[in-house]
């Protein structure tokens, strides 16, 4: 809320000011979005505050779905002074649990029930320098080089500060995530002892992970620390990434500084480090070939506690990207991504060190009275690559561009075993390659076309389908679904400079 009440004065001060330009606009969406959900709205009931209070576990596909769709309203305004910005992003959109339970999947209503009541997920000042950028608030950092990415790539947006610096060849970016805390078991009652062993509360407080010695951190912080040092050459560039969890206890300086935290833990049990190597070409014009190979839970200092080190957790992405221009047909871009992680990928036993940002969706969508009330749905966003551990999956992705008409045609072939990041970290380091347990596999095919046929007024149609088998990791669960997407965007908006 300081925050924000900081980015509205800015906002405010910005409108007054010379060479100021100020937009405010309205965005009308009317679509139907379907497929891609699973077979349950809800996997679990994952916490539970007494007989009339309980928050339910969502599955990450149903949740990444409904993150994708477009807000039947939006109201935007921003300035800009010079170099500086500053933007609001204010949506209203439809519940997700009505949005599932709907046959259409549209994202209109008119029921008070059926309206979404969480916070906005776009809001932040951005200040571009030249050779950089340093933006802070609320949004989602697009850090490459592709959506398939084994870092940041998972959550829809971050509360986060992000600094980039991009002198000459050289590359450096630093951001700092405030993740949500949240461990579900926390007593009803302040200060009562918790004594389920399953509850994450439990687990945060007495499980150990290498070096920790007996100590626990159990404060209610969750932060995320992320840089990336390498070079561009143009033709080619390296990188080399550090993401690493605080968790369970507060920040402090050295963490918080870009200058001075590089695998900076200490070996102190409330930090969990990983790195990133990425190798980068562009052999053509309009090409680029991109791997990348994660290695997860290093250990600090090496050999001391040979008993307990666990196995070596790698990831990997590969992809190829191609642009092809033409003068008579317009703009033809390809890419072709293939990614494995490990089951264990972004996992731990302390709850607050796993790779996940948990999303908290509050929902006015169930009646309090009905003898199956949820007051909170959950979300376990990866860190990582956006579908999470144990999986080898394969994408290729077509979009084609010419004037004012635009298509996407998507082709999936996934494959994950059955450890999801919120599962017992010790039963996953025991699966030492991905398709663990009863895996599901999916095939996934989406079309969809675009056509704006006005400055502000767009159209869209499409629609696809998958055959799975095994879905939600229920053996014999096969079929096919298949769906129709269609809608019209409506965008007005008036800019002012002063």
């Amino acid at each position: 809320m300081r925050v924000a009440c900081l980015l509205f004065g800015l906002f405010i001060s910005l409108c007054f000011a010379e060479e100021t330009s100020f937009t405010i606009g309205t965005k009308f969406a009317f679509g139907l979005y379907g497929g891609g959900v699973a077979q349950d709205f809800a996997a679990d009931t994952a916490d539970r505050y007494g007989p009339n209070w309980r928050g339910l576990q969502i599955p990450l596909e149903t949740a990444r779905n409904y993150e994708n769709i477009d807000p039947f309203f939006t109201l935007y305004l921003g300035g800009q002074y010079r170099d500086l910005k500053v933007w609001f992003n204010c949506p209203l959109r439809k519940d997700l649990e009505a949005w599932y339970e709907d046959d259409t999947h549209s994202n209109t209503t008119l029921e008070p029930s059926h309206l979404d009541i969480n916070v906005p997920t776009e809001a932040y000042a951005e200040w571009t320098y030249g050779v950089g950028v340093f933006k802070i608030g609320r949004f989602k950092p697009d850090l490459g080089p592709s959506p398939n990415t084994l870092v940041l790539g998972g959550a829809p947006y971050h509360d986060a500060i992000w600094w980039s610096f991009h002198p000459s060849i050289f590359r450096y970016d630093f951001f700092l995530s405030s993740l949500n805390a949240h461990l579900h078991g926390t007593p009803a009652t302040v200060g009562a002892t918790v004594t389920d062993t399953t509850t994450e509360v439990w687990q945060q407080a007495h499980n150990q992970v290498d070096n920790q010695r007996n100590r626990s951190y159990t404060e209610a912080y969750k932060t995320l620390v992320y840089h990336r040092l390498g070079v561009d050459l143009g033709f080619a560039w390296l990188y080399v990434i550090e993401q690493s969890v605080i968790g369970g206890k507060q920040v402090e300086f050295r963490t918080m500084n870009p200058f001075m935290f590089w695998h900076d833990n200490y070996a102190s049990g409330y930090t969990k480090a990983n790195f990133t190597f990425e190798l980068g070409l562009r052999p053509i014009t309009g090409s680029s070939f991109y791997w990348q190979m994660g290695i997860d839970d290093l250990k600090s200092p090496v050999g001391e506690t040979d008993e307990n080190s666990t196995r070596s957790i790698l990831s990997f992405l590969v992809g190829y990207q191609q642009e092809i221009p033409t003068e008579k047909w317009g703009v033809f871009t390809t890419r072709l991504d293939v990614v494995y992680t490990d089951p264990a990928y972004g996992n731990e036993r302390l709850p607050l060190l796993k790779y996940t940002s948990r999303r908290m969706y509050r929902s006015n969508y169930r009646d309090q009275d009905d003898e199956d009330f949820a007051d909170m749905f959950y979300v376990d966003y990866p860190l990582g690559y956006r579908r999470g551990p144990d999986a080898i999956d394969l994408w290729f992705d077509l979009d084609w561009k010419r004037k004012n008409h635009a298509a996407k045609l998507e082709f999936a072939w996934l494959r994950q075993g059955d450890k999801e990041l919120y599962d017992d970290y010790d039963e996953a380091v025991q699966c030492s390659s991905p398709l663990s347990g009863t895996v599901e596999t999916q095939y996934v095919v989406d079309l969809v076309y675009r056509w704006q046929a006005l400055e502000s007024l767009e159209l869209h149609l499409g629609g696809g389908g998958r055959l799975y088998e095994n879905l939600d990791h229920e053996k014999g669960e096969d079929g096919a679904d298949f769906w129709l997407k269609t809608g019209v965007i409506w965008d007005i908006s008036y800019t002012k400079k002063l």
